[in-house]
Order: structure tokens, then C-alpha cells, then sequence
């Protein structure tokens, strides 16, 4: 499975989630699966108005080998015992699996996505954003991802927009995985009555995933155990 954390349930009631609150930190052997931009086409949804967005549609493999190859950015929604609905948005790197920037709101804009992709590559080349063109920037067709001022920061960054087919939300399985298992083995185990306990909580369990729960996608490592090894080893190859 791309994004396996089944093993956090277990050692969540262990342990109570060693870990405190932070600043949010921090992407086939081939380009399989994309093809050449298709003509837009429009799609209802059950949930929000889909529109296929020019760009490289994505109908392969999500996972890569190598860090800043491909991020995948997507959103989802979850209730407070009060009933409120809060917004989560994530940008996940599709090799080493960290969740380098998040966002959580009662509203989300295509402003607040763009933001988002600011603080990711902030986390992951500092001064050196010039180094993250040609990155593939995967989302699904929501108004968010294919407004034009998100499509013109991918342009002006140089990085490629990758888009699903309308319909096809499984294309960005790693993200909806990570989901899954954020409301598995976290929110499960800690429901939220309040938006105060959400901003509390949730920076901690981000943190916990990215820094301690082991991932089967990488030999069981925490995605932070997995880059740090991949850098060690890419150094060590450069030497």
C-alpha cells in the first residue's frame, strides 16, 4: 500500500503521542503514466464542481524514487464534536513521504494553496527555489488547483501542474492514504470539540507522522528516518 501507517494505531496507545507541537515543517522510475495536455473538459462532482485544467494529466504510478521529484497537494475535511467542518490541506513529497507544509482552516482558497506551495519549497530549498524547476506539483481538479493564479505561480516557479482525470480522485492515492491514516490513527484516538484543541493537536500528530510512525512504503522508517538516510547515502555517493 503507498502510504501504510498501520503499525501507529498500536504504538499511539502506548506511548500518548510522544511528541510536542511545532512549526509544520519541512516529491516511477519514469515518467509512466503522463501523456501530453488533453483538451479541458468539464465534469460534475458529488461534492464540488470538477473542471479538467490543461497541464499533463496524470493517470500512472504516484510514487517516486527520488525526493523533490513529484509533491502531491490535496485537501479534506473533518468535523469537530460541535459539529463545525475544519479543512485540511497537505503537500506530501511522493518519494520520502513528509508532510512538508499544512494548512488548517475552517476555509481554504486557491490563495491558501498558493501559500502552502510557498512554505514547501521554503522547507526544501530555502534561498534555492530555482532548483525545484521541472518538480510535478500533483493535485486533484478542485477549484482550488486549477484557478489561474495557482497555475500561474506553477508557471512562474517552473514547475509542471499534474492533474488526474475529472472523476479520478484514486490518482492522488498517496495523499488520500495519508488521510486516511491521519484519521485512523489520530483523530480516532483524540476527537476535537473546539478549534483551539485542533490547532493544538494537530501540529503534534503532523509532527508524530512525519518524525516517529513508521511507513511500510519505506522499510518502516518515519519519512524524516527515510530523507535523512537517502541524504546521508547521496552525500556519501558525491564524496
Amino acid at each position: 500500500h503507498p502510504a501504510g501507517a498501520g503499525p501507529v494505531s498500536a504504538q499511539l496507545r502506548l506511548s500518548a503521542h510522544p511528541c510536542a507541537a511545532r512549526t509544520p515543517g519541512h516529491p516511477l522510475q519514469s515518467q509512466d503514466g503522463l501523456s501530453t495536455p488533453q483538451t479541458p473538459s468539464l465534469a460534475g462532482s458529488s461534492h464540488r464542481h470538477r473542471t479538467q485544467r490543461p497541464g499533463r494529466p496524470h493517470e500512472g504510478k504516484v510514487a517516486v524514487l527520488q525526493s523533490n521529484q513529484r509533491w502531491a497537494c490535496d485537501i479534506t475535511t473533518f468535523k469537530l464534536w460541535s459539529g463545525q467542518k475544519l479543512r485540511l490541506a497537505v503537500i506530501i513529497d511522493c518519494a520520502d513521504r513528509m508532510v512538508m507544509a499544512w494548512k488548517l482552516q475552517v476555509r481554504l482558497t486557491a490563495l491558501d494553496v498558493c501559500e502552502l506551495l510557498h512554505e514547501a519549497l521554503f522547507q526544501r530549498f530555502a534561498q534555492q527555489i530555482h532548483q525545484a524547476r521541472g518538480l510535478e506539483f500533483l493535485t486533484d481538479n478542485g477549484p482550488e488547483f486549477i484557478s489561474d493564479q495557482l497555475q500561474q505561480l506553477l508557471t512562474r516557479l517552473g514547475l509542471i501542474a499534474c492533474h488526474p482525470p475529472c472523476r479520478s480522485p484514486q490518482s492522488n492515492g498517496l495523499v488520500e492514504s495519508f488521510f486516511g491514516s491521519f484519521k485512523r490513527d489520530y483523530l480516532s484516538h483524540q476527537p476535537l470539540e473546539t478549534l483551539a484543541e485542533a490547532m493544538k493537536h494537530v501540529p503534534a500528530w503532523i509532527t508524530h507522522y512525519n518524525e516517529v510512525a513508521p511507513h511500510s512504503a519505506l522499510a518502516m522508517l518515519s519519512p524524516a528516518t527515510f530523507d535523512q538516510q537517502s541524504l546521508t547515502k547521496s552525500h556519501a555517493k558525491t564524496t
